[in-house]
């Protein structure tokens, strides 16, 4: 957890100018609608403006913020930092892959994190698409029990996630527990401790070139 500075005037005025030109924000912009409730007490987004965070916080009571991309000292998560200071909101970072498999310890810290934080929370990444879905889902079925099958966090529509390029991978992740849970009644939590195999999770993958391309290169996502 960071903790955030009082910025002067003129340095606000910079960041704001880095987070929107630098960072693509102006991009993000456009993705604005891609904030969606989560079950009873959460929520998911892409990297929100600052006067957006704001508003969300004060319309959903949100007292946890929980940024996806790590702690990161960008533009914009120095501005969202200087938000939740202000409005007393808990703000944590932690770091997801959208392209990549997730070390088993990483995943049982996020289980504990999301048992014992205060809610409501908003999960957030960079464009809301991949990493805040895995979030969602793990959150879903966690926290309020929800089938992995059921969870419908990692789609298409309405939150912009590309099941067939590499971040399918976060699909591929619950698809391999799925195909565990047919073999031997086991819980998540179980498989990710005793039968999840990183590399192996990776290895059996394959995403289209060309769908890479466009989540790469055209979209830009984190």
């Amino acid at each position: 957890m960071h903790t955030p500075t009082t910025m002067r005037p003129w340095r606000r005025v910079v960041t704001h100018y880095r987070a929107l030109v630098q960072e693509h924000g102006w991009v993000r912009l456009l993705l604005t609608h891609n904030f969606h409730a989560v079950g009873r007490q959460a929520f998911r987004s892409g990297q929100l403006p600052p006067w957006m965070l704001a508003r969300q916080i004060r319309r959903h009571n949100l007292r946890t913020i929980v940024n996806l991309r790590g702690p990161l000292d960008t533009p914009a998560l120095i501005l969202e930092r200087e938000v939740c200071a202000k409005a007393g909101v808990a703000h944590l970072d932690i770091r997801l892959c959208s392209r990549d498999t997730h070390r088993p310890a990483l995943l049982l810290e996020i289980k504990a994190l999301l048992e014992t934080l205060e809610y409501p929370a908003l999960f957030h990444c960079m464009s809301g698409a991949d990493r805040a879905g895995f979030m969602a889902t793990l959150y879903l079925h966690w926290v309020e029990g929800v089938p992995i099958e059921r969870t419908r966090q990692l789609r298409f529509w309405p939150f912009w996630h590309y099941r067939y390029a590499k971040t399918g991978l976060l699909d591929h992740f619950f698809d391999c527990y799925l195909a565990a849970t047919r073999e031997h009644d086991i819980s998540l939590e179980q498989w990710i401790r005793h039968g999840y195999r990183q590399e192996a999770v990776r290895g059996s993958f394959r995403s289209y070139p060309w769908l890479d391309r466009l989540v790469d290169r055209v979209l830009r996502r984190e």
